[in-house]
């Protein structure tokens, strides 16, 4: 199906650890897929290096992501039909699973590394599961199935631990950034579809004529002017580009079965260059995490209760105007 964007990611600073790597599994494996090695009772949807993941736990992550989709979109997305394979039911469904079995992974390896949450840390994950559990409605507490503040309290600690465990990684991520590893240049290009055309537009270009006029009248791309930073386009295009000095054009390159000629109008966005400084950091403390993750994930034994999750299903007869574990969790342990 065409995935949806799903709204906002909710990992903002705080939790974006939960946005490193893969899967672990996801919801309609077959059981062939999941090494099974020992079994879980009806009360648990997976495990993970021996860790449980309690029904409860997660209906809370799957009733914020109902949140987030309703308040964004509107209840009655819930019973569009969109004529697609999947449901929205069970995509939201399928990243609560996948949400929750990164934290879980990620909570085993900080246990491995011996990270633990400090005394004031369980207070306050305490404190923040006492806040989101009297800012429930009654009906989301009966939907949940939980009367006590213990399922949500384990549920913020094992989100805090993976939260401390990404600090823990990226603390000691380089924090300088090169002009040339951030660089964006600007450009002007000519995509089309066919190779002949562009073959003609270059014989256009090498007999004198104007970029910017064949752009606007024969550019097939959304855009004629593009802004290009090193993960713009794969490694062997950027080679390319990057190697363009000011007002000077490429031959023919082809991207995702289109033909493009590229025009270098700044070889240096000195502004443009200095915000995505930023965004080098946060791709290396990312791939940082991204790493040990991988490291660790085929190493630990999972099960995937599916049976026990088929059974759990989206109310959408909430009102949906209870608390929100993400906007709790923010107040907080966000930055």
């Amino acid at each position: 199906m065409r995935r949806r964007r799903h709204p906002r990611g909710w990992a903002s600073a705080a939790l974006s650890v939960l946005l490193v790597g893969g899967m672990l599994f996801t919801a309609g494996c077959s059981s062939d897929d999941i090494p099974i090695v020992s079994s879980i009772t009806h009360t648990h949807v997976f495990s993970v290096g021996g860790e449980k993941c309690t029904v409860e736990e997660a209906k809370i992550i799957l009733l914020q992501y109902q949140k987030e989709y309703s308040s964004l979109y509107g209840i009655d997305l819930w019973e569009h039909d969109y004529g697609e394979e999947e449901s929205l039911e069970q995509y939201v469904k399928d990243l609560t699973i996948s949400q929750l079995a990164e934290v879980y992974t990620l909570d085993v390896i900080a246990s491995e590394q011996g990270i633990e949450l400090s005394d004031n840390e369980k207070e306050q994950a305490a404190a923040a599961a006492s806040t989101y559990m009297e800012g429930l409605s009654e009906n989301e507490l009966n939907y949940l199935g939980i009367e006590e503040a213990e399922s949500a309290e384990e549920l913020f600690e094992r989100f805090l631990l993976a939260q401390k465990l990404y600090t823990t990684i990226t603390e000691s991520v380089s924090q300088e950034v090169s002009d040339d590893e951030a660089l964006v240049m600007e450009m002007e290009q000519i995509c089309v579809s066919d190779e002949e055309t562009a073959e003609t537009l270059l014989e256009k270009l090498d007999a004198g004529s104007d970029f910017s006029s064949l752009a606007e009248s024969y550019n097939e791309s959304e855009s004629t002017e593009i802004q290009v930073s090193r993960t713009s386009f794969s490694d062997d295009v950027i080679d390319i580009l990057f190697a363009l000095e000011e007002g000077t054009y490429s031959d023919i390159v082809e991207i995702d079965d289109t033909y493009c000629i590229f025009c270098c109008t700044n070889s240096f966005n000195e502004e443009l260059t200095e915000a995505n400084k930023e965004n080098v950091i946060n791709q290396r403390m990312e791939d940082a995490v991204t790493n040990t993750y991988d490291l660790y994930k085929g190493q630990l034994n999972s099960n995937f209760n599916e049976n026990t999750w088929d059974e759990v299903s989206v109310d959408t007869g909430l009102a949906l105007a209870g608390a929100s574990f993400e906007e709790v969790f923010e107040t907080y342990f966000g930055d």
